[in-house]
């Protein structure tokens, strides 16, 4: 009797801790299907109470309107407008409290900046009249020390700066206009609204050129952080006749996109493509758009040119009867694939079939890659690895698979979905220890790689940076 007692107390006790371990990786999995919260701290400052410090009209403009779309990116957004040297404390202590949650951190700061000594600071509207550098530094905040308490090799960390106004204390040895260089954190990226030394302009519009630039690109779906800051380079560059070029450095271990978690309404997406397609001018744009972009992203290039086009969902709208969301997603189907039958089939009647062919596979290898899922070249050849990129768009969006071939259906329904769908990240991983005995050999294959890949000078026209410093960081734009 006590053998048979114990022998059903063990069994009880097996239930209880494997069901307990159940229970525990039910409720991981539940924690880990819940998107990463993405964090961003936005500054403007442009009302500074020193005579000395010029009123920056746009800052505020810039940090209020930045806020704006980062909150329709789905960041956790915290604004600070004039901050006071209390303020940016008082800032940094309540993102310091969302850290724990955050899988991607964003730093944004307008306002005055100064480099003194090689140092960078960030000026609150507070600052005393700088006669003196102790006086002037009293209260700012440093740029290092921000950067050491938001990176974090576990997650990315982002920190734009339209900051590199002039010195008001002049210039000497150790005062100069601009910022300076900066040792980047791990998987952090740092971006600058000018190259090191140089002046950034406040904007003669309602916003500074870097951030107008900013506004334009930041919410453009299926864009990497690469490509968007290529953009806002050439963008910035242009608006300033090639007085102000961005720079930025990294020390990101993947990709990252400001779209990952965007969302977009699929009726408005339809009414979108279908104003623009009605207006002769606006369609001949569109085709244009289509020649660099996806269909998606031309839409919205093209759209924020019609004011009927309009994609942004108007603050305080009410949410739509049950039901009336899946009538009008089915409608707004229809709607798309009726006007990409004009835009994607009928531009080229004249054809034949297989050139047909061709540009359809084209524009949904186009539609694949910005929603992730797609990494090889688009070519309008559709083969094993297109065919491959579809099935992961399928599992990823659990749809069952309608079709494996290019179809005008299938690529409106890869129009209508936004966000990054296949999230597969890319990062680079250390290479495992050599043994001893092969220590000679590698010594003589790098040298003969460092000799190989010395970089050639060309003469350049734009403004002259401080000899580079590779130690810190790449930066896309350049190093520095």
């Amino acid at each position: 009797m006590t053998h048979s007692f114990f022998r059903h107390f063990a069994a009880i006790l097996l239930v209880v801790f494997f069901g307990s371990m159940g229970a525990q990786a039910a409720v991981e999995e539940v924690l880990a299907s819940k998107p990463s919260k993405r964090l961003a701290i936005v500054i403007g400052n442009s009302n500074y109470q020193s005579a000395r410090l010029q009123h920056l009209t746009n800052a505020v403009n810039d940090a209020t309107q930045l806020s704006e779309s980062l909150k329709r990116l789905n960041f956790d957004v915290l604004t600070g407008l004039d901050l006071s040297s209390d303020g940016f404390a008082k800032l940094f202590d309540r993102a310091d409290s969302k850290l724990a949650t955050a899988s991607a951190v964003v730093i944004f700061y307008a306002g005055h900046g100064v480099q003194l000594q090689g140092e960078n600071y960030l000026l609150p509207v507070d600052t005393p009249d700088p006669e003196t550098l102790e006086k002037l530094t009293a209260g700012a905040v440093k740029l290092n020390d921000v950067i050491a308490k938001f990176s974090n090799r576990e997650r990315q960390t982002f920190i734009f700066l339209d900051a590199c106004r002039n010195n008001p204390v002049g210039k000497g040895t150790s005062v100069m206009d601009g910022l300076a260089q900066v040792e980047v954190g791990e998987n952090t990226f740092v971006a600058f609204a000018t190259q090191p030394g140089n002046i950034t302009a406040d904007g003669s519009g309602d916003n500074s050129p870097f951030t107008t630039a900013l506004l334009r690109n930041v919410e453009i779906p299926g864009l990497s952080i690469s490509d968007m800051m290529i953009r806002v380079r050439n963008e910035t560059e242009a608006l300033t006749a090639g007085r102000q070029v961005p720079w930025d450095q990294s020390n990101l271990r993947e990709q990252f996109y400001f779209t990952e978690q965007q969302e977009l309404d699929p009726a408005q997406l339809s009414a979108s493509l279908s104003r623009i397609l009605s207006d002769p001018a606006a369609k001949k744009k569109l085709q244009v758009e289509l020649a660099s972009n996806d269909l998606q992203t031309a839409v919205l290039i093209v759209g924020q040119t019609l004011r009927s086009a309009e994609i942004s969902v108007p603050p305080g709208a009410s949410p739509e009867p049950a039901g009336t969301q899946l009538a009008s997603l089915e409608g707004a189907r229809q709607s798309v694939v009726s006007g990409l039958e004009t835009l994607i089939v009928g531009t080229s009647a004249g054809e034949p079939a297989p050139a047909k062919a061709t540009d359809l596979a084209r524009n949904i290898q186009t539609e694949l890659r910005r929603l992730g899922c797609y990494r090889m070249t688009v070519d309008g050849d559709w083969g094993k690895h297109s065919v491959q990129a579809l099935n992961s768009y399928y599992k990823n969006t659990k749809r069952v698979a309608s079709a494996t071939e290019p179809t005008v259906e299938l690529l409106g329904d890869l129009f209508l979905h936004s966000g990054r769908v296949c999230k597969d990240p890319v990062i680079m991983k250390a290479k495992p220890a050599k043994v001893a005995s092969d220590t000679a050999p590698l010594r003589q294959k790098g040298a003969a790689s460092r000799k190989a890949s010395t970089p050639s000078r060309s003469p350049s026209s734009r403004p002259a940076a401080p000899p580079p410093d590779i130690s810190g960081g790449i930066g896309i734009g350049g190093v520095f």
